[in-house]
């Protein structure tokens, strides 16, 4: 993938932040060099490779609810607000 000039001047625009001039040279640079790796990967031969193989090397932990109401009230206290007994956390999208 080849990169535009202003494309980590955009990346900061989407995620708020203020870049130097500098900082935006180092980050267009860093950018071409991690698109640079991954163009390397996609030509890796993967033709006899069987995708749910590395699928079942990931580990996820099982979704269950805490049943200990202690440890419970304190994971909801370390948020900053609080509503209904729940974390209340910043819309995302």
């Amino acid at each position: 993938m080849i990169l535009e000039k202003d494309n980590a001047a955009q990346c900061a625009r989407m995620a708020k932040i203020r870049l130097t001039p500098q900082e935006t040279a180092q980050y267009e640079q860093q950018m071409q060099e991690l698109f640079g790796w991954v163009q390397q990967l996609s030509e890796v031969d993967t033709a006899g490779v069987d995708v749910s193989a590395a699928a079942g090397a990931a580990y996820l932990r099982p979704d269950e609810p805490i049943t200990d109401a202690p440890l419970a009230q304190t994971l909801v206290g370390a948020f900053n607000e609080q509503l209904d007994h729940c974390a209340k956390v910043k819309k995302v999208l």
